[in-house]
């Protein structure tokens, strides 16, 4: 028999933007204990959107949040993904910045690497495999499946061949992240791969309407000897595989998933109650709808964004459009940072009734080849379009220089994120130091690390203005420092801290972005102040990533105020709305 190896997607998925806001990293490591005893041959917990949402919506750092996972996951590997010479953001850096990266994960206790570029060009990850190899760290370069060319073109297996030939590469993935392909397809592509790679080929889809885990048997059928699923209920709500439901599917073949099913099913218990109310309502949505070739994280903006123009109805055209638009940039794929600009561009065709009146400055430097060789012919109207589009940055990010720029005593580790996301990482950095410590230690005992972590996160996540603990005769004190004036939103938070004995109920912001108080600016408010509310009851939107996340009461009540200005910015935690609960 012959064993098909699980590597889990689990963590990655349920910490993803814009939902991993509500995940800490305690969350993560109690799910990765009980994931390290079901018998994946990895665990994925970090990619670009997973660290956007650490940083952006929960001003967390992302090695922090591995860290988290290593230490819980035994002897499982734990593996991040990047994106060429973009890793975890949308700019290319530079190769000092790609090796410190490396290093700085290596530290952190990643034992391996997946590394994809958008048009699968295999010289774009030539830097990070050599710092992978160095490293001495697993890597895994990946073969992104696209609505183009038809995967019976030749293009498939030289960008195959050329992806396996990488220096230290150990496996090829064959990534169908937006459901483009058919069963027989993805198994004519994984066929592919196999015969050009010589090398073990993992599988790794996302699929609408319960088409994932049939694709995924469909790989193992074509010589797929690996699999990426997550567990219990996060797969429906990703359009993953299910690990359960594609043991049972082997069940009775010449094939075995290797997993245990009572430890997957310890572990389902777990993770289960993580998911959010809402991320649960849009994956029950989606079985009411139709299944568009999207990746579900995409098609979740996109929703949002045609509901507020009453367009709901026009998904399926934007679906259709967006196979057009990669066609005509050259057979792109929707792998990060491309996917989010084709399916705005691909919108916006739609919503005007007009293609090609602009472009997405990202999508003109794709098409004229500033990313990287293109895959197919470029249209000329788009071609002549993104002549005059407004050229997206070109200066590559180097370690030196963000170094000189960064405040005194960053590590190497933040640095190589500030290279990345600059404004995030200062608030990061403020962060920290706002929250000043004090350790009386007349023998110079070492305080360890993840005990200030579980401080700073004790004070943040109570009301408490500071916390202290004994260690060997020293005493640590983490204290909360007084708030500066800043934002409506952070006013308002400090209101809202002062007067935390009203009795009145708070809702707070469970990410940064923008708040609205209607559905559109000609719409009356979700609520107003004097006005009975419901559990459940939408009190406003905040827009994050042209994602709009609505937020509902958790308690019914009277609304006493509305703490934060239409259309004003708020970060993680601010006060948004204060309900009598009575």
């Amino acid at each position: 028999m012959t064993r098909v190896a699980y590597i889990d997607t689990t963590l990655r998925d349920l910490a993803t933007y814009p939902w991993g806001s509500s995940i800490d990293a305690n969350d993560l490591a109690a799910a990765a204990g009980a994931l390290a005893q079901v018998g994946a041959q990895a665990i994925e917990v970090m990619d670009p959107r997973c660290a956007r949402a650490a940083l952006e919506l929960r001003t967390e750092s992302p090695w922090d949040r591995v860290r988290a996972v290593v230490r819980h996951a035994g002897r499982t590997p734990v593996g991040i993904v990047v994106h060429g010479t973009m890793l975890w953001h949308d700019r290319p850096v530079g190769a000092d910045v790609v090796r410190q990266f490396v290093l700085s994960a290596a530290e952190a206790g990643v034992g391996r690497l997946r590394a994809l570029d958008p048009l699968n060009a295999a010289s774009a990850l030539e830097v990070i495999a050599n710092a992978s190899r160095d490293a001495r760290m697993g890597f895994v370069p990946t073969l992104v499946a696209g609505p183009a060319p038809d995967v019976s073109d030749p293009r498939w297996e030289r960008e195959a061949r050329a992806l396996a030939a990488l220096p230290g590469a150990s496996a090829l993935c064959v990534s169908d992240g937006g459901g483009h392909l058919s069963p027989a397809q993805l198994a004519s592509l994984v066929g592919t791969a196999v015969r050009a790679s010589q090398l073990p080929v993992e599988v790794i889809v996302q699929a609408p309407g319960g088409l994932a885990p049939i694709l995924a048997q469909a790989a193992i059928d074509a010589g797929a000897l690996a699999v990426y699923c997550a567990a219990g209920p996060l797969a429906m709500t990703a359009a993953r595989p299910s690990a359960e439901t594609l043991r049972v599917a082997l069940a009775g073949t010449s094939k075995a998933l290797s997993v245990d099913r009572d430890a997957l099913h310890a572990a389902t218990r777990i993770i289960g109650p993580m998911l959010t109310p809402d991320r649960l309502s849009l994956a029950a949505a989606d079985l009411f709808g139709p299944a568009v070739a999207l990746p579900p994280d995409l098609e979740a903006a996109l929703v949002s964004r045609l509901g507020r123009l009453g367009m709901s109805r026009s998904l399926v055209d934007v679906a259709d459009e967006v196979r057009l638009v990669t066609t005509e940039i050259g057979a792109a794929t929707l792998a990060y940072p491309l996917g989010d600009a084709i399916v705005a561009q691909a919108a916006d065709h739609v919503i005007d009734g007009e293609r090609w009146q602009d472009i997405e400055s990202i999508l003109a430097a794709t098409a004229l080849g500033q990313l990287g060789p293109v895959r197919g012919p470029v249209s000329e109207q788009v071609l002549a379009l993104a002549r005059t589009a407004t050229p997206v940055e070109a200066q590559t990010i180097h370690l030196a220089g963000v170094a000189h720029d960064a405040p005194r005593g960053v590590s190497e580790e933040d640095l190589v994120l500030l290279a990345q996301f600059p404004e995030a990482v200062q608030r990061l950095i403020a962060r920290r130091q706002s929250l000043r410590t004090e350790v009386a230690d007349e023998e110079g005992a070492a305080i360890d690390r993840a005990l200030l972590e579980t401080l700073i996160q004790a004070v943040e996540g109570s009301l408490e203005a500071e916390v202290s603990v004994e260690l060997g005769g020293a005493r640590v004190t983490v204290r909360r420092a007084a708030p500066a004036a800043t934002s409506v939103g952070s006013a308002a938070a400090s209101a809202g801290e002062a007067a935390a004995d009203d009795g009145l109920h708070r809702i707070s912001s469970p990410m940064v972005g923008t708040f609205y108080r209607a559905p559109s600016p000609d719409a009356d408010p979700f609520v107003s102040e004097g006005q009975r509310v419901e559990v459940g009851q939408t009190l406003c939107l905040i827009e994050a990533m042209k994602l709009f996340n609505e937020i509902t009461a958790d308690v019914a009540g009277v609304v006493r105020r509305v703490c934060v200005e239409n259309a004003h910015g708020v970060e993680y935690g601010d006060l948004l709305v204060l309900i009598d609960p009575a």
